[in-house]
This record gives structure tokens, sequence and C-alpha cells, in this order.
């Protein structure tokens, strides 16, 4: 079989944004190229949100509009910044799989609904999640205007979920050995009367009288910070995988940055860090 290549330069400066012509009718993308033009726009990034689009069941995929739209911009010399779609639950999974959404630090799972909505934990996500990217690496990496591939978008959430827990106590168990003494001399655990007799009793740190034992928090914001690395670098190597050349890219969140996230261990191994600049008007009324 051929190998999918990509070019791994620009032949011009991208200027575009994220494009979405899937949320309104056909009858407008023909203006919409006309205004485009107009702007001297000469990239789009699409796919952001679509999974549900893309895959309406759990044993469905249809490509024809996304199929189109690629199309069409291929034909008016676009460079196609190519996201993942992982970043937004299609309703069926939430449904089948309840498990895949995320818990808040008061132990609400949350609804269907929204964005960054999913656990980074969830072998359920990470599995549809993986089955997505693998599709759509196949079916688009030889078009030579995909210029890049943008995995997910803006990377940060936490969770408190069973998933979680269990993935916490693991990587606990594993940093201290398996020797759970270890940890309670480490974390001073007599405070409070702390004591952990083996590690299945350790919990989230999530909502309680005071406060969590300091030195737990801090582990579990290791623990989240690289939940969140192994769920980037899984999509970036499905994508290399498909197609070893291609240039990788994620959109770092704008304003409000995820101070619990260590972004250049995200970044590692994307070959384009990107930022998100969100305008706020009327003026930043505290410190970010």
């Amino acid at each position: 079989e051929k190998e999918k290549t990509m070019s791994t330069h620009f032949k011009r400066i991208l200027y575009g944004g994220d494009y979405n012509p899937n949320q309104w009718t056909k009858d407008i993308w023909q203006e919409d190229m006309r205004i485009f033009k107009d702007a001297h726009i000469n990239t789009a990034t699409i796919n952001v949100f679509s999974w549900a689009k893309i895959q309406p069941s759990e044993h469905e995929y249809n490509f024809d509009e996304l199929d189109e739209i690629v199309d069409m911009l291929s034909k008016e010399n676009y460079d196609i910044v190519f996201a993942t779609s992982t970043a937004a639950l299609p309703g069926w999974m939430v449904r089948k799989y309840p498990e895949v959404m995320f818990t808040d630090y008061e132990g609400r799972q949350h609804k269907f609904g929204g964005r960054h909505n999913a656990c980074p934990n969830s072998f359920v996500f990470k599995h549809y999640a993986r089955e997505l990217a693998y599709k759509l690496a196949e079916r688009y990496a030889d078009n030579p205007h995909v210029t890049c591939w943008h995995v997910s978008n803006e990377y940060g959430n936490e969770c408190f979920c069973e998933n979680c827990q269990k993935a916490f106590r693991n990587f606990l168990s594993e940093k201290f050995d398996g020797n759970i003494e270890l940890l309670n001399n480490r974390y001073g655990t007599t405070f409070w009367s702390q004591e952990y007799n083996e590690f299945d009793e350790i919990p989230v740190p999530a909502e309680t009288i005071t406060t969590h034992n300091p030195s737990l928090r801090l582990d579990w914001e290791r623990f989240r910070n690289k939940s969140i690395v192994d769920f980037a670098e899984f999509q970036v190597d499905l994508i290399k995988e498909i197609c070893p050349s291609a240039v990788v890219i994620h959109d770092f969140p704008g304003g409000g940055l995820d101070k619990h996230v260590d972004y250049s261990k995200v970044s590692k191994k994307l070959d384009i860090a990107a930022y998100n600049n969100y305008p706020v008007w009327g003026g930043q009324k505290e410190p970010i």
C-alpha cells in the first residue's frame, strides 16, 4: 500500500480560522467561499466538534457531508487544518456508556451536552476516540490540501469519577512500589487519622469537610497532568502511525489557562503548539 505523506512545511502564511459549515445549510457554503476570498483567507480548521455528525450511532459512520466540505475547500485551494473531533461526546455514547462523562469536584456526574465533557481515563471513550481518529486519518491523510492535523481541543478537563479513582490508585501504587506504609510515612497520614491500610482505601481529593492531605493533593495534580498528557500523546501517535510525516497541532486555551496542566509536557510530541486568543470585551477584570 502506498504510504500516505504530507508536507512538513507551510508554503505560505496560513490565514483563517475555525470553519463549521455543517452548522448551517449548504446554500450558504458558496457564499462563504466568495466572502473568504474577498478577505484573502486561505486556511480553514474543520471538524473540531463534529463527532455526532460523523458517527450518528455506535456502529455507523457517515462521511458524506465531510467529504463535500473537504472537496469544496480543496477545489478552492485552501490549506485544511483537520481536527479529530474528539472534544465533545455524541449523545448515543453517553446514553449507552454513561461512565464516559466526567464527574466534578463535588461528585456530580455531568449530563450530556457541551464540550470537554469526557473522562480522560475512560477506556470506552478512548476506544471510540481512537477508532474515530484512525478512520479520519486513513480517509483524508493523502489529501495534499490537508496541511496539518488538529488533535482534540483545549486540553484541561478534570474528572473525579470511579475510572479516575482506580487509575489514581494504580498511579500511587506504582509510585510507592506497592508499599502503603511508605506512602503513609511520606504523606504524614497520622494527622487527622488518615492512615491507609491499602491503596484501595485512597480517595480522589474531591469534596470533603475541610481539605485533603496536601501530599495527596499534590500527587493528584501529578496524576491529573499525566492523564491529559497520555491522552494527548495517544492521539498524536495514532495520526503519526497513519501518516508519519503529518504536522500535528493542538490549540491550548486562551484566557483562563489551566494552571494545573503542564503544557510543556502536553506539547512534547506536537509539531506546533497553538493558542486560542479570546478577546475580552470591556477589559480584563482579573489577572490570568
